[in-house]
């Protein structure tokens, strides 16, 4: 996975530092935006399995005990987490439209 990674980032600083063609930035951002659109699909199912999870902890520990303290975090950790990959998606419609400008050296 590190290494992947590590590839990615070099071909993706060897298109900036190049001075990459305005087809090749669109290409990049079809890239990354495909690949953010299934970091949000299993993200959105990451986050129904943990709500799912987040009830039987609740019916675990109980409703009257702490307030179901686990239960309520991982609601919110999901929820959280849900909105991070979303908001990473958003910015990549913002930079495919235009709106938010894609600097190269």
């Amino acid at each position: 996975m590190r290494r992947l990674g590590t590839v990615l980032l070099l071909a993706g600083v060897a298109l900036v530092t190049t001075g990459a063609a305005p087809e090749e930035e669109r290409a990049m951002l079809d890239a990354f935006d495909e690949a953010l659109t299934a970091m949000a699909y299993a993200a959105a199912g990451l986050t129904v399995f943990s709500i799912v999870w987040a009830g039987f902890l609740l019916m675990a520990d109980g409703a009257e005990e702490r307030g179901g303290g686990r239960a309520r975090s991982a609601v919110f950790l999901s929820v959280a987490g849900l909105a991070l990959v979303l908001s990473a998606k958003g910015v990549s419609a913002l930079l495919r439209a235009g709106v938010l400008p894609f600097f190269t050296p």
